[in-house]
């Protein structure tokens, strides 16, 4: 299915959608032998540095988000920029919630650009908030 144009409006409210980021995909979204930090890499290790357990990779929340548009947006649209900022980290094993509204739409070098402010909630607060650009196909 693809999103149009013109049938998009201003403060429109992107459906939820709820993502489980288990233990071990957090674990091997980074690798197991992660040097970064820890918790990125063994869940025990989270827990004894009072995390609760594995963390969730900022990447992938964000790439969650990404996708999340883009399936908003329909085959026929392209993903533009990307901004997110990290307001807090999540732990593996909460659900985590994407829910996105249209912010703008805009006319830009020669494209149908829709902006939509993105967040994900865990635990009833945003851990990542973001805006996302996509181009979407005219109906004429």
């Amino acid at each position: 299915m693809s999103r149009y144009y013109e049938d998009v409006r201003v403060d429109d409210e992107l459906e939820p959608v709820e993502k489980l980021p288990t233990e071990d995909l957090a674990i091997d979204f980074f690798g197991r032998d992660n040097p970064t930090n820890p918790a990125f890499a063994d869940a025990e290790a989270g827990r004894r540095m009072g995390i609760g357990g594995a963390l969730v990779p900022g990447v992938l929340k964000m790439s969650w988000m990404t996708q999340y548009v883009n399936d908003w947006a329909g085959a026929e649209a392209e993903v533009g920029s990307i901004r997110v900022a990290f307001r807090r980290p999540d732990v593996a094993g909460k659900p985590l919630v994407l829910m996105g509204r249209v912010v703008d739409k805009r006319q830009e070098g020669g494209k149908n650009v829709v902006e939509l402010e993105v967040v994900t909630i865990a635990d009833g607060e945003p851990s990542v908030r973001g805006n996302i650009t996509v181009a979407l196909p005219s109906r004429g």
